[in-house]
């Protein structure tokens, strides 16, 4: 579970569990309602800090349960296995993450605008999501464990997308960005990607150093500026469902 602030999120696909975690702020009307997919750590001290900012925006935010059962990987040998298995099981991420959504939709007013938020592994869950069809407001991916569409899977997109990624990145490697841009092109989607240069995976995490020979690596920079765009792309998003 998170830090304080933040009180059970319980979901479920089929006899499958899931534990999420919700925040609320003190507004009455949230500006917005965000499903937060966090990175492979689930709910940690990371994914609390990006929560509480969103919640300062104003908006109400639950972080998705990754996995399963409230499991939160603690130790990097646990990371491994449960990362596989989203990538082996691409389809039940997606089903889990449209369960969560669901129930969020339920706690908020419906003409309240819901977005999608998704850091590294929950980046890859949140995108595959957004090609099943899914009807939101708007799509964001943060140094996301990018990936082309899995084979059957459909490549068009309803909603906006924002994607910020470092061009340093080991795991989403330039390659792989560049083979997303093409199929959201094909697509005619609506994306906007913002790369930043000398930026490495987990660029958002203070705690995973500043080595810059290292797979993850921090940049105080680079998140300071994936938040302002991350908070313009929400005003913008707030913005164009009023006139709708």
């Amino acid at each position: 579970m998170s830090d304080s602030g933040s009180s059970s999120f319980d979901y479920a696909v089929g006899a499958q569990r899931y534990s999420g975690a919700l925040y609320s702020g003190s507004a009455v009307a949230p500006t917005a309602a965000v499903v937060l997919a966090p990175d492979w750590r689930g709910q940690s001290g990371l994914s609390d800090d990006h929560a509480k900012y969103l919640v300062e925006l104003g908006c109400t935010v639950v972080i998705a349960d990754l996995y399963g059962d409230g499991f939160n990987p603690e130790k990097p040998e646990q990371v491994g296995p449960m990362v596989k298995r989203l990538l082996e099981n691409r389809t039940q991420g997606v089903e889990a993450l449209a369960a969560c959504t669901a129930r969020l939709r339920q706690k908020v007013s419906p003409e309240t605008p819901l977005i999608c938020l998704g850091y590294s592994a929950g980046g890859m869950i949140v995108l595959d999501y957004a090609r099943s069809g899914a009807n939101v407001a708007g799509i964001i991916l943060c140094s996301a464990l990018l990936k082309t569409a899995a084979p059957g899977m459909s490549t068009r997109i309803k909603a906006p997308v924002l994607i910020l990624q470092g061009t340093q990145d080991q795991v989403s490697p330039m390659e792989t960005i560049n083979s997303v841009v093409a199929e959201m092109d094909a697509a005619e989607n609506d994306v906007r990607f913002e790369l930043f240069s000398q930026t490495h995976h987990a660029f958002d995490n203070p705690e995973a150093g500043t080595d810059p020979t290292a797979r993850l690596v921090y940049s105080s920079r680079s998140a300071h500026r994936a938040r302002k765009a991350i908070a313009n792309f929400l005003s913008e998003v707030v913005g164009e469902a009023k006139h709708v």
